[in-house]
């Protein structure tokens, strides 16, 4: 009973670690989604996206980029908030609308603390550019660590007997540039106006905008990822219950 029970434990704990790194996943390579407000026909819609507004570089749908005239940028060094002129509104039927939302390159810091022979993964998006791996203020030489790129980001390795020369439980900082978009939906419900007949506005854009290296905040409105993962998990707990029980009985 007792080893039927580690067993049984030790398969859940298992399944607790794979639905965890699944979590992670889908979470680094799925773009966050934002709200415009609903436009009724009266006045703008906006919608505030975590970032420094001075980064933010355009706006675009299926048709290509949107016309800078057609929408305001403003905020701070940590909000943007995008506002879809008159206009621009007034010229898209009833439906719901879909944009992509760039920011510049932004430099992001990933901590954690290494372990011998093991790869730290580093959530930074398909484009991603990796800069450097620091101890504190200190460069480390990238003599003393490996970095493998991966659809997802960067996979850090740093070596054994680099390590063995720090403290434990060092903290290194990985700096890296990440390239994510982020996707607004905007739903139009104009009285008197017709839907519209395709998924995206199809006026007021303008497709001359240059390929740049981008990034979208890191916060938002979330996927559904989250309440997908919640019951996995439930599940695999009333699971290994189950077992439980069912195992006591025939004992």
């Amino acid at each position: 009973m007792k080893t039927l029970f580690k067993k049984t434990l030790g398969t859940f704990f298992a399944a607790m670690i794979l639905i965890s790194l699944f979590s992670v996943s889908v979470n680094a390579a799925t773009p966050r989604m934002y709200n415009f407000t609903d436009y009724t026909g009266n006045e703008t819609v906006s919608v505030d996206l975590q970032g420094d507004y001075t980064k933010f570089v355009k706006l675009e749908n299926e048709n290509g980029e949107i016309d800078s005239k057609n929408y305001t940028v403003s905020g701070d060094e940590n909000k943007t908030t995008v506002t879809l002129k008159e206009d621009y509104l007034n010229g898209l039927e009833n439906g719901e609308y879909t944009y992509n939302g760039y920011f510049e390159n932004i430099l992001h810091t990933y901590e954690f603390s290494a372990v011998e022979n093991v790869g730290i993964s580093i959530p930074a998006g398909e484009s991603g550019e990796f800069v450097n791996l620091t101890v504190g203020e200190t460069e480390v030489d990238k003599s003393n660590y490996d970095v493998e790129k991966t659809s997802e980001g960067f996979v850090i390795t740093v070596k054994t007997e680099y390590l063995q020369t720090l403290p434990e439980n060092t903290e290194f900082s990985a700096h890296y540039y990440g390239n994510n978009m982020c996707y607004i939906k905007l739903q139009v419900e104009k009285q008197g106006s017709h839907p519209a007949t395709g998924s995206e506005a199809t006026n007021n854009t303008s497709t001359n905008g240059g390929t740049k290296t981008l990034i979208s905040p890191k916060t938002g409105v979330s996927n559904y990822a989250p309440q997908v993962i919640s019951v996995m998990m439930l599940s695999a707990c009333v699971f290994a219950v189950g077992i439980l029980i069912g195992n006591r009985k025939k004992q």
